[in-house]
């Protein structure tokens, strides 16, 4: 467990390198993709000792080393000080996008799926210019593939099957792709929307809660001083062997502290009309 501390928290230190007080969505992309780093390091484990047993069995050591070679970036791309967030981000989908050629290429169809996880990893962490970026990446890939086929350069086991069967499964793949690059940004629109909106209301009740703590303070501070003069004053103005001078010093101060008062309640009155006012 502390093994796996250590090392979440290395990933997670190299990836999102400041941590927010509103966390966005932006920010919450970005720990999707340190997330997914950290899983897929050693998860990946699980996929390459078989797949490097069955490479060695074929003799097919491009694929070996395309094997090895992508999960070390993998490491790469989550161990690695220094390298920027999109960057790292475009270093892995890349590094996805070649394996998943690589698999299609040696063991043919059915390695289809892990283009379509390609497009899908690729939407989530990412934003294209192009939201259909990833789709058209596929395209790319598949008529790529077919001209291999029809020239007859794609390894003899990946031959057997009919031409139907190649474009029925790389038309579902693209029409899946696209539909995945349509969905997916259309789900991050509205999550940002709410996003934006939590953090308004989020910054709206901050900034009352400061009014709120400006109006305790002169309750319980600023008004009690001309309060208190007035108390004493009244209390002086109680004994009855006052001069007419004393009186009307008495008086004058009473003037002057009502006055200063009404100011305080009126600063009152106007920092309520403020939350009042951003309430609406």
């Amino acid at each position: 467990m502390k093994i796996w501390n250590t090392y979440t928290s290395i990933v997670k230190n190299n990836i999102l390198l400041s941590s927010q007080e509103n966390k966005d969505l932006k920010y919450w992309r970005d720990d999707m993709f340190s997330n997914t780093i950290i899983y897929i390091i050693p998860l990946s484990v699980i996929a390459l000792i078989p797949s490097l047993i069955w490479a060695f069995e074929e003799k097919l050591y491009l694929m070996v080393i395309v094997d090895i070679f992508s999960v070390l970036l993998a490491i790469f791309t989550g161990i690695k000080k220094g390298i920027k967030i999109k960057q790292r981000k475009l270093l892995f989908i890349g590094t996805v996008y070649t394996l998943s050629s690589f698999l299609i290429y040696y063991v043919g169809l059915n390695s289809t799926l892990y283009l379509l996880a390609a497009c899908f990893l690729a939407t989530f962490i990412y934003t294209f210019k192009n939201q259909y970026a990833p789709a058209l990446f596929n395209i790319y890939i598949s008529i790529f593939y077919i001209l291999l086929y029809y020239l007859e350069m794609t390894p003899p086991h990946n031959i057997n099957f009919k031409s139907s069967e190649l474009f029925a499964v790389f038309s579902n793949l693209i029409f899946l792709s696209f539909l995945v690059c349509s969905l997916v940004p259309k789900l991050f629109h509205g999550l940002d929307e709410s996003f934006k909106n939590n953090i308004k209301h989020t910054k709206k009740i901050e900034k009352q809660n400061e009014v709120l703590k400006e109006i305790t303070w002169i309750q319980s501070h600023v008004v009690r001083t001309p309060l208190s003069r007035l108390m004493a004053i009244t209390n002086l103005l109680k004994e009855n062997d006052n001069t007419e001078e004393e009186k009307t010093f008495l008086i004058d101060n009473i003037v002057v502290s009502s006055n200063e008062l009404d100011q305080i309640i009126q600063e009152i009155v106007s920092k309520s009309e403020k939350i009042r006012s951003s309430e609406n």
